[in-house]
């Protein structure tokens, strides 16, 4: 029940704090006096009933160098209130990026932070609600980059809608904190199905002539030519000089091409299929054949490379999902 009364606070604050400060631009955001909010610690609670304590055997007793320490020590409070506060003050922030990940893995979202201030930041902390990361020093105009990790349970866009900035320092008497909502977003490719399935058989005919004739590949030699070897690839201008049939070699196109289409499938779930078409994407780039990618809605030629492998998961994860 007070888990309960917990988890609803924490839901009207996170509300409250959205309203209030409406969306960041993920371009850059400064942090102002207004939008630090500050509280004591756990260690600050106790401080606190300790000076209180201590005023009360001043008063008992009458003493001076009681009440002279007692409100000393108050006055370092207010202090490190007022450095606590200010810690926070003139950090810029800015979503640097996220790279794609497979469905349940860790997403990383990078955040740059730099302190736009003349005064040095210290145990900076930005992090997930309810999880902790590693604080940051920041000197005066100094930029660094964090990481915030977040799980992906499935495929699509996943979105970073709120993170903390936070500091305990100096003292850890107060917690000084924000919240940063942020548009940030993290591309989930589907998660591969188990290795098993072999690849499709290549196309073949007038598809198969085509894809051979690709731009991409680098000429590497020859070798003598066997009964499986395509015709398109024969040294037609060798054999007429010696007589020999010689078969042309391309750098980086090793492997049949081959199609990998949404219908060559067996029935079943709509993320059952896309996650053999991933599975068989990554091995078709593992092994450096070149392939294509047919699904409902969507066509991709016959390529290889890096960019072509990501094209591919791409259509994969946004497959019947809403335009972002």
């Amino acid at each position: 029940m007070l888990s309960s009364l917990t988890n609803r606070i924490e839901l009207f604050g996170a509300r409250w704090a959205r309203k209030r400060q409406g969306i960041d631009n993920t371009a850059g955001v400064t942090l102002e006096r207004r939008r630090i909010y500050i509280l004591p610690t756990r260690y600050g609670a106790v401080f606190a009933l300790v000076l209180f304590a201590m005023l009360l055997g001043s008063i008992n007793y009458g003493a001076n160098l009681a009440y002279a320490m007692t409100f000393l020590l108050a006055g370092l409070v207010l202090v490190i209130l007022h450095h606590c506060h200010n810690n926070l003050l003139g950090i810029k922030l800015r979503f640097a990026g996220a790279d794609p990940v497979f469905a349940g893995e860790l997403a990383s979202f990078r955040i740059a932070v730099s302190n736009q201030s003349n005064t040095a930041k210290n145990e900076i902390e930005i992090a997930l609600p309810k999880s902790s990361n590693l604080p940051l020093n920041l000197t005066p105009d100094e930029a660094k980059t964090t990481k915030i990790k977040l799980r992906c349970e499935s495929r699509g866009w996943q979105n970073l809608s709120r993170f903390s900035v936070s500091t305990y320092y100096p003292a850890s008497l107060f917690r000084a904190w924000t919240w940063v909502h942020m548009e940030a977003h993290c591309l989930v490719y589907p998660a591969p199905a188990k290795p098993g399935v072999p690849l499709p058989q290549s196309p073949s005919g007038h598809q198969r002539r085509g894809i051979l004739q690709h731009d991409d590949a680098d000429f590497h030699g020859f070798h003598k030519a066997t009964p499986s070897d395509s015709p398109q690839r024969i040294a037609w201008k060798a054999y007429a000089r010696n007589d020999e049939l010689l078969v042309k070699e391309f750098k980086g196109a090793e492997g049949e091409p081959c199609l990998l289409d949404w219908d060559l499938i067996p029935a079943g779930s709509t993320e059952t299929r896309l996650s053999q078409l991933t599975r068989w994407c990554l091995d078709a780039h593992a092994q450096s054949r070149d392939f294509g990618l047919r699904i409902p809605g969507t066509s991709l030629p016959i390529g290889r490379g890096e960019r072509h492998l990501h094209e591919c998961l791409r259509a994969l994860a946004i497959f019947e999902l809403p335009i972002q």
